[in-house]
Order: structure tokens, then sequence, then C-alpha cells
């Protein structure tokens, strides 16, 4: 199993005086008989068509979805330019990351993923999204649904 660094468009740096000190990239994990791609954060760039010829199909991918914001357009895809990079790479699954953990955009924490079924679905890009933590079966996608109940979940939780 190979794991190769691919590029991948984000800003560096986590505090005031480190800024484009570290770099940022994106993974493809090759073995001999399957491929995976891991976004890492990034935003939209020009070298994702190459990343697929070079290093895909992949099997499966594992892209940022979260935080889309007009402001961090550079940095996040979001879910519509998320599907598009997805197909860019020439994968076959697509299991969206980095959304629904924590809160970083200015949106409902579920509104990614969301979003994504919509895009995914016009695409006809299968989708993988189980619990957090959850197991993946690339040969059968499933999408756990957690989200859906989560005004159900509140309600339970807070009553006495």
């Amino acid at each position: 199993m190979r794991l190769v660094s691919t590029p991948a468009r984000h800003f560096s740096g986590r505090g005031l005086t480190d800024r484009n000190k570290t770099l940022w990239t994106s993974w493809a994990v090759v073995g001999p008989h399957h491929r995976v791609w891991f976004s890492g954060d990034t935003g939209p760039a020009p070298f994702f068509d190459e990343i697929g010829e070079r290093l895909g199909p992949f099997d499966a991918t594992m892209i940022e979805v979260g935080a889309p914001n007009a402001l961090w357009g550079d940095v996040h895809l979001g879910p519509e330019a998320a599907v598009g990079v997805h197909q860019q790479v020439r994968g076959d699954v697509m299991i969206p990351i980095h959304w629904g953990t924590f809160n970083l955009a200015l949106h409902a924490w579920d509104e990614p993923i969301v979003a994504l079924m919509d895009h995914a679905a016009a695409a006809g890009v299968p989708l993988a999204a189980p619990l957090a933590g959850g197991v993946i079966d690339p040969t059968a996608p499933a999408i756990a649904p957690f989200w859906q109940d989560r005004y159900t979940l509140a309600v339970a939780a807070a009553a006495p």
C-alpha cells in the first residue's frame, strides 16, 4: 500500500505568528486492489482532475462538505462543490467528512449533509454517511440519517 500526498488548498497556521509556515495536503491511499482519496480541508482548485487521472479511479472518497460560507469559499468546498470534486478525482462512493461534529460555520449543523444528499442524488453519486465513528462498507454504501431525528432527540433529552 502507498500513501501519496496530493494537493489541497487551505491556509496554514493556527496561531497569530505561524501563518503560512506549514503546508496542507490531501491523501491518496493506493493499494493493490482498492484506492481511497481523503480531501483533508480544501477549497476549489485546478488540480483535482490530475489527481483522478494519475491516481484514480477511487473506490471511495472522503471529502469535506462542512462550513460552506461565501467568506470561506477559497478554503472549503461545501456540498455542491464537493460532489464536483468527487467526480473530478473519479470517485465511486462518496463519504462526506468535516461536518456535524462541531459547529464551525454560520449554518445549522446538519445543513451540509441535507444539501449534499440533494446534490449527490442529482449527480448520481452514491453516498455513505454513517453516524460519526461508524463503519462503512464501500461495496454496500448506506446513509444512516441520524440527523433527521435531531428535534426528537433534543426534546427527549430536555424532558424530565
